[in-house]
């Protein structure tokens, strides 16, 4: 298996050409999950090789001698050489001494000089309720089954004592294995992982392991991996390739699962069984401890809210419990929380609107709250492509996020919220549930349920994106007569049945903004039409050229085929396609016009009763305040 990639001129001077069959192959081991290798005899592999095409096509091939002598460093930098942590110097002392912090409240808990000093430099001067009480147990050797709300600190509970286990034993590979049910949750599991050892010059090499990255990146990663996190398809996939990986994980001496319940979820649960089958081969499950975090447990939460009938005994909580081979007879269990199932600091909300009036409400929210980082959850991935150009025309900066999206994208909106939030700018996040659980975002103030969730412990996890770490937040349903009887469901498992504040909203304001939701809707749907009509002729196009039909043929046997709404949303679409330019600049226009003007929140403009009402800057003139 040939590298191709960029080498500085050092490493170039160092290669010589050879033939294919001169370089230096070595056997791999065959993985012993194959089940059947149909006539496959063996496998080699070979490092450290270029390839290089010549410009009639010509591949030959560069690889360093055994004994190759050193010509010196290259004046130009190697794109080879990974990025560096400024972690030596006086960098990191004048780091140190802005981050001088109080840690006496740590020091009951028996940790580490080390530890110490990575808590004290991330400035963390108590521990957490969930760190406080799962610690101990943890570096005692026991089993943990830890529930505590979203923000509490669950990353560090169990990081921490990784941490001790790799101080008392050395530089030790296949300590931990951590399973995340999502790729951002895993980033960011390695972000804060990699922050507490960033002190320590020989800390524990960490892997990430998640679709959307380069897998031979990943792999060769895992070679000086310590501690390895993973999202349960990518995870699965390079066990599978490799026999060494197999072993080497089934050796780890910590199974942590973070966001336990999300595992349960359609299209992963069937890798987590196979990852946690094949955790067992070796016989050193009894010697692994095996913690479990989540911020539900209640079998009731995951039950969907439209539903009278309980969920499928394979999807419970208890049944993944039971596919854990602890070593202890009774886990210790830990909830931290054991009453309320969101923050206390979380203010609760309801605006009732009608089903076609979410696009109104919506934006009448994000403009009262124009001044705050905002995400708004929805129930699709086809919403998210709607709503973010609509918020958008209405001149609000919205930013997608969603599975289909490829994962730089998907990093590039997480990252650019947290700089709002750092900055104190404001920014809308429209997402569907992958951005649900354990994205630690600080100062998101408001999140708006654009759909109901579908089981209350979405709804948890959800709200839980703010009033994290003991700050306060606000959580809104926006509520369609159709979610009346699961809203008052959500309240019942929540709230033990207390209703959920609805709060009042002048009616008067709302139609002042839907003028310009009306103009900005229509540009949206316009701009997306457009894209999907353009999809559709060429591929309608590439059809009739390999049928040899007429284009026409296949559009009429297309509409044929169309009944009802479907037909008529396809209509709609093809005007929306044929609105011309010229129209387009003029309702862009119009709406630029409308957003020009301020929206009268019941002042009298001709009497006004303060002067500062005609000096005070935001969209409304007046105020407008809701009853949280």
């Amino acid at each position: 298996m040939a590298n191709k990639r960029k080498v500085s001129k050092v490493e170039h001077s160092n290669k010589r050409q050879k033939t294919a069959t001169s370089l230096g192959w070595k056997e791999c081991s065959i993985p012993q999950r194959l089940d059947d290798y149909e006539g496959f005899l063996g496998l080699e592999e070979v490092e450290d090789v270029e390839v290089v095409r010549d410009s009639n096509g010509r591949v030959t091939f560069l690889a360093a001698d055994e004994e190759s002598e050193w010509n010196g460093f290259s004046d130009e930098e190697s794109e080879a050489i990974p990025e560096e942590q400024n972690l030596t110097g006086f960098g990191v002392l004048e780091e140190e001494k802005d981050a001088e912090t109080d840690v006496s409240a740590w020091k009951s808990l028996q940790l580490s000089p080390d530890s110490l000093a990575a808590v004290a430099r991330l400035q963390f001067p108590k521990p957490t309720p969930i760190q406080k009480a799962a610690i101990p147990e943890i570096l005692a050797g026991h089993d943990v089954v830890g529930k505590a709300s979203t923000g509490s600190g669950k990353t560090l509970a169990y990081g921490i004592p990784i941490l001790e286990r790799f101080l008392e034993n050395g530089k030790k590979q296949s300590l931990a294995l951590i399973l995340s049910p999502t790729r951002e949750l895993a980033q960011q599991i390695s972000k804060h992982l990699k922050a507490l050892c960033a002190s320590m010059p020989n800390g524990p090499g960490i892997a990430t392991l998640t679709g959307g990255m380069s897998i031979q990146k990943q792999e060769r990663l895992l070679r000086t991996a310590h501690i390895v996190i993973g999202t349960p398809g990518r995870l699965w996939e390079v066990m599978c390739a490799k026999e060494e990986t197999m072993q080497s994980l089934q050796r780890s001496e910590f199974l942590v699962l973070d966001e336990a319940d999300r595992l349960l979820s359609e299209g992963q649960y069937r890798e987590v069984e196979e990852i946690l089958n094949a955790l067992k081969w070796d016989g050193n499950e009894t010697e692994r401890q095996t913690l479990v975090f989540s911020a539900t447990f209640d079998k009731g939460l995951q039950k969907k809210l439209s539903s009278k009938s309980s969920r499928e005994n394979k999807r419970s909580m208890e049944y993944l419990l039971t596919k854990l081979n602890f070593r202890e007879e009774k886990p210790k269990f830990i909830d931290v929380d054991p009453v309320e199932a969101v923050a206390t600091g979380l203010k609760e909300g309801l605006v009732r609107c009608a089903a076609l009036e979410r696009d109104v409400y919506l934006y009448t929210m994000a403009l009262i709250h124009h001044t705050e980082r905002i995400m708004v959850f929805v129930n699709s991935i086809d919403a998210v492509k709607r709503l973010v150009p609509f918020l958008q025309n209405l001149t609000l900066p919205a930013l997608p996020l969603h599975s289909n999206m490829a994962q730089k994208a998907r990093l590039r909106s997480v990252e650019r919220l947290s700089l709002a939030a750092k900055e104190s700018k404001p920014c809308i996040l429209v997402t569907t549930d992958v951005a649900a659980r354990g994205l630690d975002i600080p100062n998101v103030d408001l999140i708006i349920h654009y759909h109901l969730p579908r089981t209350a412990d979405m709804y948890v996890h959800r709200s839980g994106r703010t009033a994290r770490a003991g700050q306060e937040g606000k959580s809104l349903i926006l509520c369609g007569p159709e979610d009346m009887g699961d809203v008052h469901r959500l309240a019942s498992k929540i709230h033990n049945g207390q209703k959920i504040r609805e709060l009042g909203l002048d009616r008067r304001i709302v139609s002042q903004l839907k003028q310009r939701t009306a103009i900005a809707k229509r540009l949206a749907d316009v701009g997306r039409a457009k894209e999907k009509v353009s999809k559709e002729e060429e591929f309608f196009r590439a059809a009739a050229e390999e049928l040899g039909r007429d284009l026409d043929s296949l559009d009429e046997l297309s509409d044929k085929g169309r009944q009802g709404r479907g037909r008529d949303r396809r209509k709609r679409e093809q005007e929306d396609a044929k609105l011309s330019k010229k129209e387009t600049t003029a309702l862009r226009a119009e709406l630029k016009h409308i957003l020009s003007q301020r929206v009268n929140a019941g002042v009298n403009v001709k009497y006004p009763s303060s002067s500062a009402i005609l000096n005070e800057s935001g969209p409304f003139m007046g105020s407008v305040q809701l009853d949280w």
